[in-house]
């Protein structure tokens, strides 16, 4: 990694976040998922002039339980074509993740969390623009980084493929 990256990893009891790219990447990852994990705060101790860890939530509006994680969400499909998956996982990232747009390296990130081995992401972001599933946002990323957005067709092809719920 460049001299300049950062890299952040914070561990709590079962929560595990960790971001890894320039500052603004890594600080834009903290706020998206940073409001669902529990962080510590140090601060200072009056005894001995020492920091200490503390708990504390980051948010009040903490939802309780764990959410679907990416990789039990991408095993509900029976997906084959690296397109489909890619596809699942911008519908992922947006609806229960609440991302409103992600670009090719969210998408990359969404791989390597559900442990999967990734494709060209690129070319499956036009193959799926190609076919009407995704489109490029309006909203361009910092440094001009494209960012993109699912079309009603392209969430309503991921949701025929969900498993009917009993």
């Amino acid at each position: 990694m460049a001299a300049n990256g950062y890299r952040l990893k914070i561990v709590t009891g079962e929560s595990e976040f960790e971001a890894e790219g320039d500052k603004p990447f890594v600080l834009d990852m903290l706020k998206r998922f940073g409001p669902q994990l529990v962080v510590p705060s140090l601060q200072a101790s009056k005894h001995s002039g020492e920091k200490f860890t503390e708990r504390r939530p980051l948010s009040a509006t903490q939802p309780i339980g764990k959410g679907l994680s990416i990789r039990e969400f991408i095993q509900q499909f029976e997906l084959k074509k690296q397109t489909a998956i890619t596809l699942a996982f911008g519908y992922y990232l947006e609806k229960h993740t609440g991302v409103p747009e992600f670009t090719a390296a969210d998408l990359n990130n969404c791989y390597y969390d559900a442990k999967m081995e990734s494709s060209n992401t690129s070319q499956m972001i036009v193959q799926n623009i190609k076919r009407g599933y995704m489109m490029p946002s309006k909203k361009k990323g910092e440094k001009g980084i494209n960012r993109y957005t699912l079309t009603s067709s392209g969430e309503k092809f991921v949701e025929t493929k969900l498993p009917i719920s009993s």
